[in-house]
This record gives C-alpha cells, sequence and structure tokens, in this order.
C-alpha cells in the first residue's frame, strides 16, 4: 500500500497555530518542503502565502517537523514553464 507523503515538494502549507518559525517575519507564517517524502523532519523553505521566501531565511531552508505544517493553500509554480501543476 502507498503511504501518504507528509512532505510535498513545492506546495505552500500553512504553519499551524504555534507552529510559525520564531525568526520569521510576521507576515511569513507558510512552509513549502524542499523534498517530497514521509519524515518526521524536512528542510522547508518560510514563506508568505503567495510563497514568497522571508527575505531574512532566503539563504537555507529550516528544519521543520511534520506536526507543524497545517492545511496546503497552494503551489509554487514550476521554475520551467512558471505554469501551476
Amino acid at each position: 500500500m502507498k503511504t501518504k507523503q507528509r512532505f510535498i515538494s513545492g506546495v505552500i502549507f500553512r504553519a499551524k497555530r504555534g507552529c510559525r518559525y520564531p525568526q520569521a517575519g510576521r507576515r511569513f507564517g507558510c512552509f513549502v518542503p524542499v523534498s517530497t517524502g514521509d519524515w518526521s523532519i524536512c528542510d522547508c523553505w518560510v514563506t508568505d502565502e503567495d510563497g514568497n521566501v522571508d527575505p531574512g531565511l532566503n539563504c537555507s531552508p529550516v528544519p521543520v517537523c511534520a506536526e507543524a505544517l497545517g492545511m496546503a493553500i497552494g503551489r509554487l509554480p514550476c521554475p520551467h514553464c512558471g505554469k501551476e501543476d
């Protein structure tokens, strides 16, 4: 049986209440996983609801636990063609 992937690369997830990244700016309350997989922790970009990376955290993704991911609210556009999947 195929397992559900907790982290899906390119999908914008809203952070659950109380799980925002502490160094993030006020409007940056979302995470975008770097990889797809069924892990407990994954590196994610800290973004706003439109997928714009927090400028204070744009050098490297940060570790985020799966329990911090809330509802999926969008998807980043394809880097090759600019279209959303």
